[in-house]
């Protein structure tokens, strides 16, 4: 970085200069909420710690070295992940390019109108217009279901990486999210073209800010919306608004965006900036919603929310009119501050609350009860986040390997800091009982979640079905005592 001073050395005006052209590169990166403050907090103090050396305060030399090599340390990061999704980027075909656009920008775009209805199971609606070859469509055709594989459509040279972003607006072309939109959610009806846009490019900023990790990155985003999408679509879902859709959507998009690959449980025992300034209080997924919100409000451009009615129609006659959109923020945040691990009894006691509630004499599912509405969305969010075991085999084995490999990349990252290993982030142990691990899991969390979420949504009982499956594989692996390499083994096939 060439800021680093020698004790022989002076500071003179071009070194805060330098200083002050380097906070504009980072300013330039996509940073993450965590990584913008620690920058912009290390140079006030680097200036602080110049500003003493210039007055003679020579102890200030070596503080300075060290907030230099720190400051270095974040850009190179943020710089190589650029790198990285600049050149994702740029692999996306001009003809993808160019439909995306068209798909966004046409004067078809219409609020009000009930073009392609998707409650129900039926299938999705395959878009004739769409430049990508038959196997990508092949994949794209289970849109809506369970079984759709994000991994798949990842690996496709059309998606070049995007994958969130094409499943995404794939989802509300071809499955009819926005055309149930009734002409009353916009403050303006004519904005829809621009409503379209925004919503797109929100998408793809998002996706941008999800880290290269093993688990928490863009392709884990996208198979939370995928599964939640699948989960609207259940026949006794019959009582979502297409407005609450959207909403679900976007929250699924957002909830582990920027994750760095480490638990809240690291940052609360490493003091990190994230920990400091949430009071060690779900600080991973408070990040993830400030991130979202933040990128609308630093650009324009991305702020679908500002276009909302502020006054919507009263759902009953006489009641107030609803600003829709600190409403649906509100909604927003509390489904990705419940997806923090430490939440999941409280869910699993809303979700029976709610089945309790269907299953009482003369009801029926038609959720009014804004209470009720909200539980329902945070336990599907939560549900579609610790999905992983319901898919078919390869899908479940490929998240299964991928959180593991996170977890023990944490877990060598706290051995290198001196911090206690978090349960579960140990390699050396975790490596020789992988199996116990993933039954450990399914038996604990994700059985008895799916098994109630199956009394409410029928659907779900095809995802026991296949979660049955994976348990048996992994019962097969502990007794034979399987290695990792050997537990993963059908990934390489």
């Amino acid at each position: 970085m060439g800021l680093t001073v020698s004790r022989q050395d002076t500071v003179s005006s071009t070194d805060v200069r330098q200083m002050n052209s380097e906070t504009h590169e980072a300013e330039a990166l996509p940073l993450h909420v965590g990584q913008r403050s620690q920058m912009k907090r290390l140079c006030r103090i680097m200036r602080s710690k110049l500003q003493e050396v210039s007055q003679g305060k020579r102890e200030a030399l070596q503080d300075c070295q060290e907030l230099a090599q720190r400051l270095e340390a974040l850009l190179d990061d943020a710089s190589s992940r650029r790198g990285a999704r600049s050149s994702s980027k740029e692999l996306m075909p001009q003809e993808v390019k160019d439909w995306l656009t068209k798909q966004w920008t046409e004067s078809s775009a219409r609020l009000g109108e009930d073009l392609s209805p998707i409650r129900g199971a039926g299938a999705t609606l395959r878009s004739s217009r769409a430049p990508f070859g038959p196997e990508l469509m092949e994949v794209l055709d289970k849109v809506g279901t369970p079984d759709i594989d994000v991994v798949a459509v990842q690996g496709q040279p059309e998606v070049a990486g995007n994958v969130t972003t094409v499943l995404f607006m794939y989802t509300l072309t071809n499955g009819g999210v926005f055309d149930q939109l009734p002409a009353e959610t916009l403050a303006d009806p004519m904005n829809a073209e621009l409503f379209q846009d925004r919503l797109l490019k929100f998408v793809a900023a998002i996706e941008q800010a999800y880290l290269d990790v093993p688990y928490h990155n863009n392709m884990h985003a996208a198979d939370v919306m995928m599964m939640m999408h699948s989960f609207l679509l259940s026949s006794n879902m019959s009582w979502i608004s297409p407005i609450e859709h959207l909403m679900c959507l976007m929250a699924a998009v957002s909830h582990d965006a920027g994750h760095d690959g480490v638990n809240n449980m690291f940052h609360v025992k490493a003091q990190s900036l994230v920990a400091l300034r949430y009071n060690d209080k779900s600080v991973l997924e408070n990040m993830h919603c400030a991130l979202a919100f933040e990128l609308m409000k630093e650009n324009e451009d991305l702020n679908w929310l500002g276009l909302m009615n502020g006054a919507f129609p009263p759902e009953t006659p006489g009641g107030a009119p609803l600003d829709l959109r600190p409403h649906l923020r509100r909604s927003i945040i509390e489904m990705v501050l419940v997806t923090d691990p430490t939440k999941h009894n409280v869910l699993m006691e809303n979700l029976k609350g709610l089945v309790q509630a269907k299953s009482l004499p003369g009801s029926h599912v038609s959720l009014s009860d804004p209470k009720q509405k909200q539980d329902a969305f945070n336990v599907l969010l939560h549900s579609a986040d610790v999905s992983n075991a319901t898919r078919k085999l390869p899908v479940a084995l490929y998240w299964s390997r991928q959180v593991l490999l996170e977890f023990w990349a944490q877990g060598d990252q706290e051995k290198s800091l001196g911090l206690e290993v978090s349960p579960l982030c140990d390699r050396a142990s975790g490596m020789k009982s992988v199996p116990q691990g993933q039954l450990g899991f399914i038996g604990f969390i994700v059985r008895p979640l799916f098994l109630e979420l199956s009394r409410l949504l029928p659907e779900a009982s095809q995802l026991v079905e296949q979660l049955g499956q994976t348990e048996e594989y992994w019962k097969e692996k502990k007794a034979v005592n399987a290695s990792f390499e050997e537990s993963f083994a059908l990934l390489d096939r």
